[in-house]
């Protein structure tokens, strides 16, 4: 979390998009992290799912940014890392807590304290 908070007292603007259930989307305002994001994107609540490019374009749109302005970090889960490529934003595959993509030849970070340029989604005007 410490990242996080780091990123954003740095003018970066964070989102989520996540496949997690629809119990998880409910429970979502009232956890911890909730109040590190300014945008979640959940494809229970939304009806739309990673890797379609949609959900990483509306993640954007919440955000008030273009997608390539965007970086997105993820462990490759669910062709994530493909469908946010697809969506036009930067993209960077994490291995600090699970790695679902081994075979990406991309950007990749094993800490969220290593982005290059220390972006997370989108830094603010």
């Amino acid at each position: 979390m410490d990242s996080l908070d780091r990123l954003r007292a740095n003018g970066h603007r964070l989102a989520l998009v996540s496949n997690a259930t629809s119990e998880t989307a409910e429970a979502w305002p009232d956890t911890p992290l909730a109040s590190r994001f300014d945008a979640a994107v959940f494809s229970s609540s939304v009806a739309l799912a990673k890797p379609d490019p949609a959900i990483y374009r509306l993640a954007a749109d919440r955000l008030d940014a273009a997608p390539e302005t965007c970086r997105f970090i993820g462990d490759g889960a669910d062709d994530e890392l493909d469908g946010a490529l697809k969506a036009g934003m930067t993209v960077i595959r994490t291995t600090e807590f699970r790695d679902s993509a081994p075979w990406w030849t991309g950007p990749t970070i094993s800490a969220l304290e290593s982005l290059p340029g220390g972006g997370l989604l989108h830094r603010s005007r």
